[in-house]
């Protein structure tokens, strides 16, 4: 139930909240005082490209970072706590059997296009989103839409039917109840487009929304962002919210980790993500300032339970125990990082003394081994190369120390490097083609159904768990109010990930943004999806 009362609720549904000195539909523009727009250029370097600027079909963080700034949200997460506050809409409650949740929409908002925001605009984005292909193992594409309704599993889907009940308001109607529902509106993935853009088919290269920054310079129809390419945006005068002192916002895609410390220190760059392990004491040195993300990912090592070898438990635990956590996290993540027990972070304080994922431990890695039906066959070891991710700032080198340790257990490993602009993809459409994968997820929304959904709802082909038992209680939880009952609901689930043996969890990181002295206060999130409209200036 949304912490907003009925009263706020049908309040908002009616009254009208002014966006700074913007005009709405029906006014007259020459009546209306001009808003001051902000001129200050902003530069920001991502750490990977960009394959499209639609987050409803990736989970690539630097596209939603990017939408973020473009696509409003029916609501937006809380800078401080990530719960969800009003953005497009005012207020929201549950029905009572929490099968329909109503969101009362704002009536003063203009897309980019000049178009008016209403209920139609948003029924018209779920249907898109419901209609996309699901789970389409053939290309690789995934949605967030899948993951958090549950599309394509033995389940079925959470979502029904979205309907505009009047022309600022609408009711998403679902099979059963989904409590963490306006927790996971806050993703990027669910930004709301312009009809407009919609039909003509460009969210993906300049889409057009409702947020604080249009696009100037998007992406190339069926080409995704090039490394050394910018996606730049300017600051949307119609925004009805308040607006920041940027006035172009570009982001540039820098892959690698000295090209990007490079860039700031010679003045490229405002800022960039990611900041290398190598790169933290340079820049203490020179009093450039670092803020760290609190840990909001889980890196881990996937194994693919269809490979023939590692179907037999003795050889998954073998790997397992061959993998020196405290080492990883020692030598490849910055300091605040911890060792990963479970897939759920610790912020959702939902510890268990009876995980039972294997420590570090050479020995019984080779005696479980000499019990195992592996035959000296050498496994398939999959990793990203050009560029950092959250989960693992040098995937390469990453690779090298895990696969050395499985080597010294007696593992025969054959590296499989793919370019992280193909990773995702083909770790889903040519699955059978590795044992192992080095992965991550990043917290997307702040619900363990985030972590959950994304990794167990549904049988993945890169892992190929199809795990009847964890996918219902990853069900059961999800169905669940917060509580206690909750809580001991992903205790279970934990419990049931780590009896599997389908991945072995290592970490979870923490990252860092280092920005330039122009830049006097940075909105960091552990999401990663940073709201540039915040930035602060420092005058010249």
């Amino acid at each position: 139930m949304s912490r907003y009362s009925r009263r706020a609720f049908l309040a908002g549904a009616t009254v009208t909240v002014l966006a700074g000195c913007g005009t709405s539909e029906g006014s007259d523009p020459d009546s209306t005082p001009s808003r001051e727009v902000p001129e200050a250029h902003y530069v920001f370097a991502n750490a990977a490209t960009a394959p499209t600027l639609d987050p409803s079909l990736t989970d690539n963080l630097e596209t939603n970072r990017i939408a973020r700034q473009v696509l409003d949200g029916l609501v937006a997460p809380d800078p401080l706590t990530g719960d969800p506050t009003a953005a497009l809409a005012t207020a929201w409650r549950a029905s009572e059997d929490g099968l329909s949740w109503d969101f009362a929409l704002r009536d003063d908002v203009l897309f980019h296009d000049g178009s008016a925001f209403d209920a139609e605009a948003v029924v018209r984005n779920l249907d898109r989103w419901a209609a996309a292909s699901v789970r389409d193992t053939s290309t690789g594409r995934h949605s967030l839409f899948d993951a958090v309704f549950r599309r394509g599993t033995p389940h079925g889907s959470v979502y029904r039917a979205c309907e505009a009940v009047d022309s600022h308001k609408i009711r998403i109607h679902l099979t059963r109840p989904y409590p963490a529902l306006p927790k996971a509106l806050t993703h990027p993935a669910f930004g709301i487009a312009a009809p407009n853009c919609i039909s003509s088919d460009s969210v993906g290269t300049s889409p057009v929304g409702t947020g604080p920054f249009k696009v100037r310079e998007g992406l190339e129809a069926g080409a995704g962002q090039r490394p050394g390419q910018s996606v730049i945006l300017e600051v949307a005068d119609t925004y009805w919210g308040e607006l920041g002192p940027l006035g172009t916002l570009e982001f540039v895609a820098i892959p690698d980790s000295e090209l990007r410390y490079v860039a700031l220190r010679t003045g490229r760059v405002d800022g960039y993500d990611l900041v290398g392990l190598d790169a933290f004491a340079p820049l203490a040195r020179e009093a450039v300032q670092v803020l760290q993300r609190d840990p909001y990912s889980v890196a881990y090592l996937g194994i693919h339970g269809g490979s023939g070898l590692l179907s037999d438990i003795n050889l998954r635990e073998a790997l397992m125990a061959s993998v020196d956590r405290q080492a990883i996290v020692r030598d490849h993540f910055p300091e605040g990082t911890t060792i990963a027990q479970e897939f759920l972070p610790a912020r959702f304080n939902v510890p268990d003394d009876d995980l039972g994922y294997p420590g570090y431990n050479p020995q019984q890695a080779r005696d479980l081994l000499k019990k195992s039906k592996y035959d000296g066959t050498p496994l398939r070891f999959l990793y990203p190369t050009g560029a950092s991710r959250q989960w693992a700032l040098d995937p390469e080198r990453l690779y090298a120390d895990i696969s050395a340790s499985l080597a010294r257990s007696g593992f025969e490993i054959t590296p499989v490097p793919v370019p992280w602009s193909v990773y995702a993809e083909t770790l889903r459409t040519r699955s059978e083609e590795h044992d192992m994968f080095l992965f991550g997820a990043d917290g997307g929304f702040r619900d363990p159904d985030y972590f959950a959904s994304t990794l167990f709802s549904a049988p993945t082909p890169e892992l190929d768990l199809d795990s009847e038992m964890l996918r219902d209680l990853v069900d059961q939880a999800a169905q669940s109010s917060d509580g206690d009952d909750r809580q001991d609901l992903y205790r279970r689930v934990n419990r049931r990930a780590t009896m599997e043996k389908a991945a072995l969890p290592l970490a979870f990181p923490t990252s860092g943004v280092a920005v330039d002295s122009r830049t006097a206060s940075f909105p960091l999130s552990s999401t990663g999806f940073e709201d540039f409209n915040a930035i602060q200036i420092n005058q010249d």
